[in-house]
């Protein structure tokens, strides 16, 4: 069975850090660290600090790791 994250606000799915790294090829840490340089977009946390990113969000971090390394370096 799989099991989804769901905002409670908005009702919108949103994607953790692990989900978000396997979706896009990375490690969790390189989301981490991505996240912390600000060339993606940040992440919203719950009351426990966990990290969360919403559908739009996950669109731009694909394009982002899709960029050859060299250019993403420039950022």
């Amino acid at each position: 069975m799989k099991v989804y994250t769901i905002d409670a606000d908005t009702k919108e799915r949103v994607y953790t850090r692990k989900e978000v790294a396997d979706l896009v090829g990375v490690s969790t840490q390189t989301i981490r660290l991505w996240e912390d340089a600000g060339v993606i977009p940040s992440s919203v946390r719950d009351d426990n600090g966990y990290r969360y990113w919403r559908e739009a969000d996950l669109e731009q971090i694909k394009a982002y790791a899709d960029l050859p390394a060299k250019d993403r370096r420039k950022k």
